[in-house]
């Protein structure tokens, strides 16, 4: 087994989540407001999603991966489109909610 090591983030990484699509794509969340985007494999992120204010503490790929949602401390949540590089949506924080997300469907 190869076991490669990189850095990531500028500070500490909370959180990350593998595409179940082509099990090729992993995102990774971090204490620096970034989300990046990585080729398993590759040494070097494909693109760093950055907009959050907060430290990013949830993620989740679409299906397709396509699309990520990624979630913040302050309880912000975007939706991140991979194609444009761009956040598509925001979602305000509600008073004591909690929003699990298990499957992302766009379309």
């Amino acid at each position: 087994m190869n076991i490669e090591e990189f850095v990531a983030h500028t500070a500490n990484v909370n959180c990350l989540s593998m595409g179940k699509k082509t099990r090729r794509l992993l995102i990774t969340g971090g204490d620096d407001h970034k989300v990046n985007v990585w080729s398993i494999g590759k040494p070097t992120s494909l693109m760093s999603l950055c907009g959050h204010t907060s430290p990013v503490e949830s993620l989740a790929f679409d299906l397709a991966e396509v699309f990520v949602l990624a979630g913040a401390s302050t309880g912000v949540i975007k939706l991140w489109d991979l194609e444009e590089t761009k956040s598509k949506c925001l979602i305000p924080p509600r008073e004591l909610h909690l929003l699990v997300v298990y499957r992302i469907k766009i379309g």
